[in-house]
């Protein structure tokens, strides 16, 4: 899909970061308890762009993922599969993962996501059993969680059925939370955080955000319990750090500011 002009900022590297820290809670308990048992960890990748912002000097998404893979997922292979409606963007990250032997295994799509997700189904149905598919899927649309009448957002008719079909991959949405201010604001219909969450058919969520002018919502959605990852920045968000956290992104007024001053 079209990512439209990334941000420039310093936000930019806290962006990455907190995405970096997504995929390691992900891959981290996928690792542990899947790991060595014949099970593959499938990524997808909505919004991928070129795998690098030079203007910040900020790696991107894809390299974000092999990066943390190193770390994090070392006794399951990945299938990565990387997406971006920009053609030149997507030439570049070809010829980026196509320097390393590992990399260059990665699947890449030109299209629209909601065609790239369909792609990927496939991929995991014509090999194993998509119940108890592993992996993760990362959103990143530069946007909130809507989609455009030309088709550039969220791919949100596909993530009415996917979570349902693959209920073991993780879901990961990065949101920003000032176009959501901004469209509401205008009097979009665009749902609140805490809806968007209840949509997509996970039972648990941690929440995270990042700061900057541009301040993001992180969730990463599974249906398996997992604890906070305090560390990572990560909280459950039924807890009250959760609460806080949605609580100041969805304009209510927390009981107990535990960030510092609700912007």
């Amino acid at each position: 899909m079209g990512r439209g002009k990334q941000g420039q900022s310093i936000s930019t590297i806290d962006k990455e970061r907190r995405i970096a820290a997504a995929l390691t809670v992900s891959m981290k308990i996928a690792n542990a308890k899947f790991g060595g048992k014949g099970y593959r960890f499938w990524y997808f990748d909505a919004n991928c762009g070129s795998g690098y912002n030079h203007q910040v000097n900020v790696p991107g998404s894809p390299v974000v993922f092999w990066d943390v893979k190193q770390h994090c997922l070392t006794a399951m292979d990945p299938v990565a599969h990387f997406c971006d409606r920009d053609p030149v963007a997507m030439q570049q990250l070809r010829n980026r993962l196509a320097q390393h032997s590992e990399t260059a295994g990665s699947v890449l799509f030109n299209c629209d996501n909601e065609d790239a997700i369909k792609a990927f189904a496939e991929n995991i149905n014509r090999s194993e059993n998509r119940k108890y598919a592993v992996g993760a899927a990362l959103f990143d649309p530069n946007g909130y969680y809507y989609r455009s009448a030309g088709g550039i957002g969220v791919p949100v008719q596909a993530l009415q059925w996917f979570p349902v079909a693959f209920p073991r991959i993780d879901l990961i949405l990065n949101l920003n939370m000032r176009t959501f201010r901004l469209q509401r604001g205008a009097g979009h219909a665009v749902r609140p955080p805490t809806e968007v969450l209840r949509s997509l058919n996970r039972t648990h969520w941690l929440v995270a955000r990042a700061g900057g002018q541009s301040r993001h919502l992180l969730a990463v959605g599974r249906n398996m319990a997992v604890r906070d990852h305090k560390a990572l920045g990560f909280y459950d968000w039924e807890s009250p750090e959760g609460q806080c956290i949605l609580d100041v992104d969805e304009w209510k007024e927390p009981a107990t500011d535990l960030f510092g001053a609700v912007a």
